[in-house]
């Protein structure tokens, strides 16, 4: 377990969707030769900034092929009523794991494709402006990789239902920063897996797996 100082973000991970639209655990379909959630895990710890993984549906699997990262688990037992449960069940262990965490960084187990520059750029733009939210922005839709600070972890852990943190952003439109993507891919569907994995085939975005 990787800890954070006075100034330090965090990263959430979430991964506790039972994948409906997808029709199982897409947390461990095979992206690049490794489960997905395991391939989005190990670029977040790439950023060395602490990692808080939030399991729920297939917990115990999902589990399993992050058990040898240095990441930080929370399960959340009502993972079936929501996003907002899980976002939740994760700020509150994060501020009960990293009490002096200056931000957290909300980030998805099933957006693969995701830049680690990107990542890193979010991360030093906190530094400079550590009161901004930053968002990500794609086809007009502003959402994760977000990252919010301190002030914002109470109204996070009171999340609740199927909505995620999208309407914090409205609310603090003035303060949100965004930065645009243009290639991030959701895999929602069985289609959205073939078309990451056509990428991937590309070799134009596949990091090495490691073991």
């Amino acid at each position: 377990m990787r800890t954070a100082g006075t100034t330090s973000p965090v990263i959430l991970l979430l991964a506790a969707g039972e994948g409906s639209r997808f029709g199982g655990a897409k947390q461990l379909a095979d992206v690049g030769g490794e489960p997905m959630v395991r391939r989005v895990a190990r670029m977040l710890l790439d950023t060395e900034t602490p990692v808080l993984a939030v399991t729920g549906a297939y917990a115990d699997e999902v589990e399993a092929v992050l058990d040898d990262l240095p990441l930080s688990l929370v399960r959340c037992e009502d993972w079936h009523l929501g996003m907002g449960q899980s976002l939740a069940a994760g700020a509150r262990e994060l501020m009960h794991l990293f009490p002096h965490a200056s931000s957290v960084l909300v980030v998805l187990a099933d957006q693969p494709l995701l830049d680690i520059e990107s990542l890193r750029s979010m991360l030093q733009r906190h530094a400079l402006v550590p009161d901004r939210m930053l968002a990500t922005q794609q086809h007009g839709t502003q959402g994760p990789p977000a990252l919010f600070p301190r002030d914002c972890f109470d109204a996070l852990a009171k999340l609740s239902g199927s909505h995620g943190a999208r309407a914090l952003l409205q609310r603090n439109a003035s303060r949100v920063e965004l930065f645009t993507s243009h290639d991030s891919i959701d895999v929602d569907t069985k289609e959205d897996l073939q078309r990451v994995q056509a990428l991937l085939a590309q070799g134009t975005q596949d990091p090495t797996p490691r073991d």
